[in-house]
């Protein structure tokens, strides 16, 4: 059991909840957040921050329309903020990193997709994931520290940014309005409920004897689409508004994507426990609650 942990992002949607897990599991966590005036992109934000066991690294820019407004600060940022953590790590001499990459693959050549495919992400929060990645397989190789790297697919769940595909359904199915406007109703995703993806991290971080670099996908292997996810949340809410698309598609756009899990269920013992339904209706729940 790894006692004391530091946590990048700790305020984030995964970050609040991923907290919340390592303390009921027993752990010494360690914040390390923006709203606390802590900057995982300045080196000086870490100069009175306390030797732990494990990082979790999860801060970033993490918004992709966001991202090809702004790419210069979301490299600078995303990409300093990896460095100085791992700078952190080889300073205090700490061999262990779970760092938060995300989908890098581009269009599929075939699905389900592996660790094993090959990068083609072509938007700039993706590069900046995958030049993070470059920089744990580097830290590793100079200087021993070893990173867990997760590639989750389409994370959702209660407390997530309203900006985000599922938050910003529900809160028009929920809404006074008779309709629900999204740009484009064909993308297919794989939607991965927030609690799998916490438990994938409490593994590595209290269970998992990492020696050398991994990479893990983390998502459910079925995906949906943006027409199938709405009539799931109207079927959960009891509403039957009518459904306006304005046919922009997104830079890039990917029509389809499915995780291949099945690396990190051998490695972990893990497997997604919620299906679309059950998440998204303890979602819209705990939506209700707010």
């Amino acid at each position: 059991m790894e006692g004391v942990v530091l946590v990048t992002g700790s305020s984030g949607f995964v970050g609040r909840h991923l907290v919340s897990r390592l303390r009921q599991r027993g752990a010494i966590v360690v914040e390390f957040d923006i709203t606390n005036g802590e900057d995982a992109a300045d080196m000086k934000s870490f100069e009175h921050v306390r030797k732990v066991d494990t990082v979790v690294h999860l801060a970033a820019r993490t918004f992709v329309p966001d991202a090809f407004e702004n790419p210069a600060s979301v490299y600078r940022e995303n990409i300093n903020a990896t460095l100085n953590v791992l700078e952190y790590c080889r300073l205090n001499s700490i061999n262990k990193i779970i760092y938060a990459s995300s989908y890098v693959y581009g269009r599929p050549l075939s699905l389900p997709i592996n660790e094993g495919h090959p990068t083609g992400i072509q938007n700039p929060y993706g590069r900046s994931k995958l030049i993070s990645e470059a920089l744990c397989r580097g830290y590793y190789e100079d200087y021993g520290v070893v990173p867990v790297i997760f590639r989750p697919f389409n994370i959702y769940g209660p407390g997530q940014h309203k900006d985000f595909l599922i938050p910003l359904l529900i809160r028009q199915c929920l809404s006074a309005s008779d309709t629900i406007v999204v740009k484009d109703l064909s993308p297919r995703r794989d939607y991965i409920y927030i609690d799998d993806v916490i438990e994938a991290y409490a593994y590595a971080v209290f269970d998992y004897k990492c020696t050398v670099p991994e990479i893990f996908n983390i998502g459910t292997g079925v995906s949906y689409s943006v027409l199938e996810i709405i009539s799931k949340i109207q079927k959960i809410a009891a509403t039957n508004k009518r459904v306006i698309s304005e046919g922009h598609e997104r830079t890039n756009e990917i029509a389809d994507c499915t995780a291949d899990t099945g690396k990190i269920r051998e490695a972990f013992g893990w497997a997604a426990k919620y299906d679309i339904d059950e998440g998204l209706r303890q979602t819209i729940m705990q939506t209700w609650k707010r």
